[in-house]
């Protein structure tokens, strides 16, 4: 085997990838990404490859949607090409530019894969575009996992948690790749942009300080591939720390002891690891780590739209996504039946007459039974709103449901995702906390509709 291929080999090896699987190649025309393709092809494997205009830079993505076109034809690889709006897909999901071609491009390379039956995809990323990546994060502020680097093989592509995404050039340098083209006498394109100093910070890594550390350490790209290597390996161990300090700190519910918290070592480094991954920066973190003892109410958003709140010697978390399911909630229960609402709330609503002498009424806040007649029908199921008032059953006079709710000692997402149950315009149940007066039954009832939380 040529000694360039060694490293991809191993790379597949180790992902346990065949020569006769499908083998789908991320195309840009760029020199790594025909140096991948060409490689692959040149291996043995039935390669495909898949190219992105994401409708840029004009002419330009047309020209290099042009040469990969080219390319495959010559060599006899079937190609995959698709257009992206991406500017306006960015601005719909207020995303820059370089997440959102990110998002559209792994988001349709797991399509192609389940459609052709591949288990995975090969990008070219290499040995220089990972200590890009490396002194990028460091710049930005970053846990150790940013200092680690890229993954030769990572698991989950777009929506497909089992679609590999493999690198098998990571451990080649830039230099290894263009001598390899030359060789062959095999051309590329190559993205204006990445020619601009001021293009992105990435290109001012690549164009002005990796030259100047260069100048000061000739072998400096080795020295930080060998740091992020060891730091992938101190990462592994401090993993298996945090697990375990995790097992202590993390309640039952999901949310965090602040006691338990506070006496783990490195508590603001455990800290960062549980909250880094869900879009908090390192300064909300310290901020987090110095405030969590404070009172109850306090409220941090990260950019990923996870939200931290503390509450009572907790720190409870939401993504936004619960939030979402519930904040519009408002739907017509029907009078009989099981009804399942968001987050597994399950209602269990029977009609039924009764004697009402003989009738044995619930007392378990889970159940609540209405006299059928008080009841102004459909009944309705929505979330709490501001302002809401009700009159609990027992109690003269209204009161406003949010101090209800903390009288009961609810925190602020337990009350926003607080179910109440309406008999026309005025709340007749908050789910399996406290009925309403006036809808009680009494000597005169009849007919009763009882309503179960499950």
């Amino acid at each position: 085997m040529e000694p360039f291929f060694s490293p991809i080999q191993k790379v597949l090896n180790d992902a346990g990838i065949h020569n006769d699987e499908v083998m789908l190649v991320a195309l840009s025309g760029g020199a790594d990404s025909v140096c991948l393709l060409l490689a692959l092809h040149e291996m043995g494997f039935p390669v495909e490859a898949l190219h992105c205009n994401f409708e840029l830079r004009g002419i330009e993505s047309d020209g290099d949607e042009a040469f990969c076109r080219r390319l495959c034809k010559a060599k006899g690889v079937t190609l995959h090409v698709k257009h992206f709006r991406t500017r306006s897909y960015a601005q719909r999901h207020h995303l820059s530019i370089e997440m959102a071609a990110r998002a559209l491009r792994y988001e349709w390379f797991s399509e192609i894969a389940v459609e052709r039956g591949a288990q995975a995809v090969c990008v070219a990323h290499h040995r220089d575009d990972n200590i890009e990546t490396l002194l990028l994060n460091l710049i930005r502020g970053t846990g150790i996992h940013g200092l680690t680097g890229m993954k030769e093989i990572s698991k989950g592509v777009g929506e497909n948690a089992s679609l590999l995404l493999l690198r098998p050039l990571l451990s080649l340098s830039r230099e290894d790749i263009e001598a390899w083209l030359a060789e062959r006498d095999q051309t590329w394109v190559t993205d204006s942009t990445n020619l601009s100093p001021d293009a992105a910070l990435r290109n001012k890594i690549r164009l002005q300080l990796l030259p100047l550390l260069e100048d000061m350490n000739p072998r400096v790209r080795e020295a930080l591939a060998e740091t992020a290597h060891r730091l992938a390996q101190a990462e592994a161990l401090m993993g298996d720390a945090v697990r375990d300090i995790r097992a202590d700190v993390e309640l039952n519910d999901g949310s965090l002891s602040v006691s338990a918290l506070k006496q783990a070592t490195a508590s603001e480094t455990v800290l960062h690891e549980i909250l880094f991954p869900r879009g908090y920066t390192s300064d909300q973190v310290s901020e987090i780590h110095e405030g969590m003892e404070g009172e109850s109410g306090k409220l941090w958003e990260s950019r990923e739209g996870w939200r931290l709140l503390r509450d009572r010697g907790r720190l409870l978390m939401q993504d936004s996504a619960t939030l979402d399911a519930t904040a519009s909630l408002d739907r017509v229960l029907p009078l009989e039946g099981l009804y399942e609402a968001p987050h597994g709330v399950r209602l269990l609503i029977r009609r039924q007459a009764i004697d009402p002498q003989t009738f044995d009424i619930p007392h378990d806040a889970a159940t609540v039974c209405f006299d059928l007649e008080k009841l102004t029908l459909p009944l309705t199921l929505r979330t709490v709103r501001e302002g809401d008032r009700f009159q609990p059953f027992g109690m003269n006079g209204t009161r406003l449901l949010s101090d209800f709710l903390t009288d009961h000692k609810l925190s602020l997402f337990d009350k926003e995702q607080q179910l109440v149950v309406l008999s026309g315009d005025s709340i007749a149940w908050v789910v399996g906390l406290r009925s309403a007066a006036g809808y009680e039954v009494d000597n005169n009832t009849r007919h009763i509709l009882s309503i179960t939380l499950l």
